[in-house]
């Protein structure tokens, strides 16, 4: 069912899609009839893998500003970059998805994004057996450039030179702002 957000003023900002009203009215968000359960036979039961993440693909680097965002990336908690056996590049954040309960369900299935409608389970990187769900997975900046250097060394030299270039030039001015007590 699709509704206007409204602003604390009551004026309208936007569509949104909401979740179809549930039949117990005093169930709270979240909450799954207690009928409900994933059966041992489910192809996913006791992993909910694909609910805990979500994963963008992005452009290859090539540009020593695009190896430098991937750096940044994995500066920050719970995102990692990885890079799929057909050679795509994806950025990847560790999220779990507000509508999985604890039963491992999810409390809006009739009305999931197609994302989850279209994914296929005999795709899921946990039915991949030992062989490694992703060529390449950087959870770190550190193993990102270790990488780097051993994989592309003429690019990995060129980024280092383009990097002491970048933090050589100009003044720090907002170094300058700060008064070190």
């Amino acid at each position: 069912m699709a509704e206007l957000d409204r602003d604390k003023g009551g004026a309208a900002n936007g569509l949104t899609v909401g979740r179809p009203q549930e039949a117990d009215a005093e169930a709270e968000p979240g909450d799954v009839p207690a009928s409900m359960e994933k059966q041992s036979d489910h192809p996913c039961f006791q992993c909910v893998e694909c609910c805990t993440y979500v994963a963008i693909e992005m452009d290859n680097p090539t540009t020593a500003k695009e190896y430098d965002y991937i750096v940044w990336y994995l500066y920050h908690q719970n995102v990692s970059v990885f890079v799929d056996w057909e050679g795509s590049w994806f950025i990847k954040f560790e999220t779990r998805c507000e509508h999985l309960t604890s039963l491992g369900l999810c409390d809006s299935y009739s009305s999931r994004p197609l994302i989850c409608k279209e994914f296929e389970w005999r795709e899921c990187e946990n039915r991949a057996g030992n062989d490694p769900a992703d060529k390449w997975l950087f959870e770190t900046s550190d193993q990102f450039l270790r990488w780097f250097e051993k994989k592309r060394p003429k690019t990995f030299r060129r980024f280092q030179k383009h990097m002491r270039k970048k933090h050589r030039s100009g003044k720090e001015e907002e170094l300058e702002r700060l008064k070190i007590t």
